[in-house]
Formats: structure tokens, C-alpha cells, sequence
């Protein structure tokens, strides 16, 4: 005993109950730094599951009560409680009379606020100039990853017509507004963006890429999309592409039908429209956005 104790083996003070907290929460630490949380590759679980809430209430119409919103998001009912919670108090959700949440107005604020270039107020003069032309509805999209959201609508006068709603999400190969915008994304793009299956919402969608690719070479050769029945199997629709100051399609101008009349004259008529139109928003796009020429001042060069 005495010569281990001269060894230095039990000379050693007991460890304090401060030292042993402070190396646990050491070793606690030390392997975070490690994961893909601390890479940042990770959602934040609270704003991931606040995200999640929103994008599915925006679908529901008329808003939904609690356990349908913490089922949806795959969260408890406490925990999908505390996430609304904060939405309610940050004025991104209102809870409505009979306990339903729905969407607040912050949520429209922040959607006003996406920068579209001016895209809409350019674009819907031409449309209703197109509506009153042809006597059916106009339809603005823009492509995000692989759905088409809708930006704009203009109603026509016939009382038999496709509903659509702005903001209404739908996959980019169903609709003549998706292939319209598809067949003119880079390679590249196109390839990032294409999933390996593709859904059949009819029997007229395409489901195979290789199909998809050889109908957006068709588009790309003839100027504009027709699309019959492949996302309702009773509409169709004709879309053409507008393009940005880079040369590269951002939105696509659709006129949508019900199938019946989309007969011989209809398409011999309506695509020609379509594609002017569209490339009367690109034009006025890129004027609107060209620099304005200095304003001469009054009586300059005159002393």
C-alpha cells in the first residue's frame, strides 16, 4: 500500500461532483460536432414542423382543427399544439371559431412579397386582352421544382369552364403549363428536376420520363404545349412559354377547355393566340425591366 501511495496511484484527490458534471457535459457535446445537425444538413425540427403545418393548412379550405393538423404533420397533439401556438402569436395562423386554424394574413404579406418581376401586373392586361379574343380563360404559371403553381387567372365569359385557383399546386407533366415550362429548362435543370416515377393522375398522363422527354421535343419544335386529359380526363389546354431577360422560360400563359370543345377549329384557332400572347408579356417583361433613358431637363443647353 505504502509504495503504490509512493507510486502516485492513491495519492490522487477524489474527483469533485463540479469536475465529473463538467466532463459529462463534455462528452454530452463532443460528438455533436460530428453530426449533420451541426453541418447545418438537418432541419431545424421546430421550424421544419411550422413549415409543414402552413404548406398543409394552405390546402385545406376552411382551415382544420388540431388533431387533423398534428396527424398531417406527423407530430403529437401537445407538440403541433406549441408550434401554432407561435404561428398564432407571429400572425402566420388565426384559430378560427369552432377550433379550426387557417392561415394567417402575415402568410398573404409574405406571398405578396415574392418577387415575380413584375410578372402579374405586366402580364394580366394581356391576358383579359386574350380572354376577350378567344372567349375562353387565361391561366399564369410558374414552375416550382416539379409542380406548376398558379399566379393568375382570368375568368372567361363562357359559362362552362375549367376551375382553376390561384395558388393551386399541380405536377409539372399533367398540365400544358408544366410541359410548356419543362421543355424549355436547360438540360441540366431538367434532369435535377425529373423525378424517376412519374404519377398517372389519368389515363392520358405521361408516366415514363423517356415519354415526357419526347413529347417536350415536340413542344420545343412546335412553340407551344397541348395537353389533352392528362390531368382531368374531361380538360385540356394549350400553354406557351415567356421567357426572362436571360432567355430562359420563368412562367407559362395556358388557355384551359373542357375537352368538348377543343375541337379541329378550336386548336387551329386558340394555339396561334396563345403563343402572341405569351411572347407580347415577354416583350413588355423586358421592356419594363430595360433602364429608362435620363429626362432632358427643361431649357438645358440654353444658358
Amino acid at each position: 500500500m505504502a509504495a503504490a501511495a509512493a507510486r502516485g496511484v492513491y495519492n490522487k484527490p477524489a474527483p469533485s461532483r463540479l469536475a465529473l458534471t463538467t466532463r459529462k457535459r463534455a462528452a454530452y457535446r463532443s460528438p455533436m460536432r460530428k453530426t449533420s445537425f451541426a453541418h447545418g444538413k438537418r432541419d431545424l425540427s421546430g421550424l421544419g414542423h411550422g413549415l409543414d403545418a402552413l404548406e398543409w393548412l394552405a390546402g385545406q379550405r376552411g382551415g382544420a382543427p388540431l388533431g387533423d393538423i398534428a396527424r398531417a404533420v406527423k407530430m403529437s397533439k401537445p407538440g403541433a399544439h406549441r408550434v401554432l401556438a407561435t404561428l398564432r402569436r407571429r400572425g402566420y395562423v388565426e384559430h378560427a371559431a369552432g377550433g379550426v386554424y387557417q392561415l394567417g394574413l402575415k402568410t398573404w404579406e409574405l406571398g405578396r412579397a415574392v418577387p415575380m418581376t413584375g410578372l402579374v401586373p405586366v402580364a394580366t392586361p394581356l391576358m383579359e386582352r386574350l380572354t376577350r379574343q378567344i372567349g375562353e380563360g387565361a391561366i399564369l404559371g410558374v414552375l416550382d421544382g416539379f409542380e406548376v403553381v398558379y399566379v393568375q387567372l382570368i375568368n372567361g365569359p363562357n359559362p362552362i369552364r375549367v376551375h382553376a385557383e390561384i395558388g393551386a399546386r399541380i405536377a409539372a407533366h399533367c398540365t400544358s403549363t408544366g410541359l410548356a415550362l419543362l421543355a424549355h429548362l436547360p438540360p441540366a435543370r431538367l434532369a435535377e428536376l425529373l423525378p424517376a416515377a412519374l404519377p398517372a393522375t389519368t389515363a392520358h398522363t405521361i408516366t415514363t420520363p423517356d415519354g415526357l422527354r419526347r413529347e417536350l421535343a415536340r413542344i420545343r419544335a412546335r412553340g407551344h404545349a397541348v395537353n389533352l386529359g392528362g390531368w382531368r380526363p374531361e380538360v385540356g389546354g394549350v400553354a406557351a412559354p415567356i421567357f426572362g431577360a436571360d432567355g430562359v422560360a420563368f412562367a407559362a400563359l395556358c388557355v384551359a377547355a373542357p375537352r368538348f370543345r377543343m375541337n379541329r377549329d378550336w386548336l387551329r384557332r386558340v394555339p396561334p393566340a396563345v403563343t402572341v400572347a405569351a411572347k407580347h408579356i415577354t416583350e413588355a417583361l423586358s421592356a419594363a425591366a430595360a433602364p429608362k433613358p435620363p429626362r432632358r431637363r427643361v431649357g438645358a443647353g440654353h444658358g
